[in-house]
């Protein structure tokens, strides 16, 4: 019973605010760690490579919240409801059953444009936390070069 408990209890405090901040602090150690432990021009490469990653990132999602913008004030919806009501048209124009037609059509149209919806905001959701990621990175690199080119 104990043993259940101490689980409960393990599971309870990895969400807590004081778990998460000392495990983001253990691999901030580690970081710090394995970059202060490079070379020079090693550190100069994945600096690098930390900032073209991180710049095409931002560029991506630039890019992409554009193109959301640009279909929606194009209306680009428009094509996707006219396709639904020409369906709902032409599914009941031969048979008794309309309304249930019409209600399996509009499920549907709502059940696409929920995925498209929660898809996007997937995708977006990934690539600023991503980029949350690299920028902790790239800060990191930023302050060990600054400190290197102080003392030397």
């Amino acid at each position: 019973m104990a043993n259940v408990y101490e689980k409960i209890i393990c599971c309870v405090m990895s969400i807590s605010f004081q778990e998460r901040r000392k495990k983001e602090l253990e691999r901030y150690r580690q970081e710090l760690k394995r970059f202060r432990d490079m070379e020079a021009d090693e550190l100069e490469f994945e600096y690098i490579n930390l900032k073209s990653e991180y710049e095409h990132r931002k560029n991506v999602i630039t890019i992409f919240m554009l193109s959301i913008v640009i279909a929606v004030f194009m209306d680009a919806w428009q094509y996707f409801f006219s396709f639904i009501e020409k369906t709902i048209q032409y599914a009941v124009a031969g048979q008794g059953n309309e309304v249930e037609t019409a209600k399996i059509v509009f499920i549907f149209s709502v059940l696409i444009i929920a995925f498209i919806t929660v898809f996007v905001f997937m995708i977006l959701i990934a690539h600023t936390k991503r980029m949350n990621e690299l920028n902790k990175k790239l800060m990191i690199v930023e302050e060990i070069r600054k400190k290197r080119n102080d003392k030397g």
